[in-house]
């Protein structure tokens, strides 16, 4: 199978041994892959086999290996070609080892990449990634197209390819993906026919330690991209705005009319090029609220210009779009207060939009393992909507020292406490908001469990 975008080089033989580094989603994903093309595959992973479960009985039948990181790092030598998961570190000795010893290292993404015979849709940015991957993927879906949804959103590139491999995976005719500035580490043929930027707020600090490093890694997600491709913008992102690309930009904005692309105003959604209207649809008519939905909307309806569907076409379709888990997904109200997880909310920019989409005062829960971001960024938008803060998880002392003088401030050691003290606090017209501006790993599997907690602790009120 080859690559119908470019003429690209292949990068698995049977001879060809490969070390998969880490086996999470990604790695299980791509070992499958590796195994399809016949190539001698080891796993290396820093969890101890109890702690990997499953996976490790399950590839070892099919012949895999298992070594820790300090095998791996002694015996790089013994590998040809070395496969890095998202959430292994381009610093990781292992990986400065093999670039140093010039032993090629690709993530998951590129791997999977080099071997998929569809045209790919790739999105990234700080907030609404996943939003306007499902999104587009929807309006695809309801125009009459088949498409394969996927990436960092936890159904991985290369399991599709792998089961494409294999015959058993559903026809499609495009790939639409959600792209993290992890995965935009290693990539070096990955090329998407579109897109999209959708803004960029301080996050992954911790690994990218500037944000002049972090906007640099997801600005990759338009390498090798030409004028027969099509790149999304956010006009309204100081930072996107004035990236240089080489292909047809489509814009999008809610302050000012773009020359190519979607205005949001009044109301409405303006699909535009030069003086010429060549769609529009009422806000009001969709599924989604808040001003960083219309922006998804948006971005989403020009994405879909490179499947050829016109502006017309995709808006009509987005607005049978329902927004999934966790993002601002309403619980339920209780005695005339709402309760809404947003537990997706994963940086200080996400917080902002979440508090801007309520014009009710909100109690709000922030806290959980630090990405080496500055809460003071959440000054302003605490001092217009929030009434009180509830903190939990091992940056709460952080969060405090830069918000807690704004308003009554509380920590919380569990999740049942947390919700216990909102019910507490609140009363009826307000907003009780789970969007935590931190990863959950402190104290939960990721985001979706830390949500589905919260979203029980309340049922459990209801009840």
């Amino acid at each position: 199978m080859s690559n119908s975008v470019d003429r690209i080089p292949q990068l698995v033989s049977p001879s060809v041994r490969c070390l998969v580094m880490g086996a999470g989603l990604s790695g299980e994903a791509a070992t499958e892959l590796l195994l399809g093309l016949g190539a001698q595959v080891t796993v290396s992973d820093r969890r101890s086999h109890e702690q990997l479960g499953p996976v490790v009985s399950r590839l070892q039948a099919l012949g895999v290996r298992f070594i820790d990181e300090d095998s791996a790092f002694r015996t790089i030598l013994n590998f040809d070609l070395v496969i890095t998961s998202p959430g292994v570190a381009k610093n990781h000795p292992v990986m400065e080892k093999a670039r140093k010893l010039s032993i090629k290292v690709v993530g998951e993404i590129e791997l999977a990449f080099r071997y998929l015979d569809i045209p790919v849709i790739a999105i990234t940015g700080s907030n609404g990634k996943t939003s306007v991957t499902e999104l587009t993927g929807h309006i695809l879906h309801q125009c009459g197209l088949k498409v394969f949804v996927g990436g960092n959103i936890g159904n991985p590139l290369a399991r599709f390819v792998s089961d494409k491999i294999k015959g058993s995976a559903p026809e499609a005719d495009w790939a639409v993906l959600e792209i993290s500035s992890f995965q935009l580490e290693t990539i070096e043929y990955f090329k998407a026919r579109a897109a999209a930027f959708l803004n960029l707020t301080p996050d992954h600090l911790d690994r990218h330690e500037t944000l002049a490093e972090y906007l640099k890694m997801k600005s990759r997600v338009f390498n090798r991209q030409d004028r027969k491709d099509l790149a999304v913008f956010n006009l309204d992102d100081e930072y996107v705005k004035n990236i240089a690309v080489n292909s047809t930009v489509f814009g999008f904005s809610r302050t000012k009319r773009p020359d190519f692309g979607a205005f949001g105003h009044d109301g409405l959604i303006e699909v535009v090029k030069g003086s010429e209207l060549l769609a529009q649809a009422h806000w009001s008519e969709f599924q989604l609220s808040g001003g960083h939905n219309m922006e998804n909307v948006m971005a989403a309806v020009g994405l879909a210009g490179a499947a050829d569907l016109s502006a017309a076409e995709a808006l009509k379709a987005a607005k049978s779009f329902v927004a999934g888990n966790h993002r601002l997904k309403t619980v339920a109200e209780i005695d005339g207060v709402l309760y809404v997880d947003d537990s997706k909310g994963t940086n200080v920019g996400a917080v902002a939009a979440a508090i801007e989409s309520f014009q009710r005062p909100i109690i709000l829960i922030l806290g959980g393992r630090d990405k080496d971001l500055d809460f003071q960024y959440l000054v302003p938008y605490v001092q217009a909507r929030v009434k009180k803060l509830i903190l939990i998880g091992e940056c709460r002392q952080k969060i405090r020292r830069s918000l807690g003088h704004l308003v009554p401030t509380e920590e919380a050691e569990s999740m049942a406490e947390t919700v216990s003290l909102a019910q507490k606090s609140s009363q009826r017209g307000d907003v009780v908001l789970l969007s935590p501006a931190c990863a959950s790993f402190d104290m939960f599997r990721d985001y979706k469990e830390r949500g589905d907690v919260f979203a029980g602790e309340v049922k459990k009120l209801k009840g």
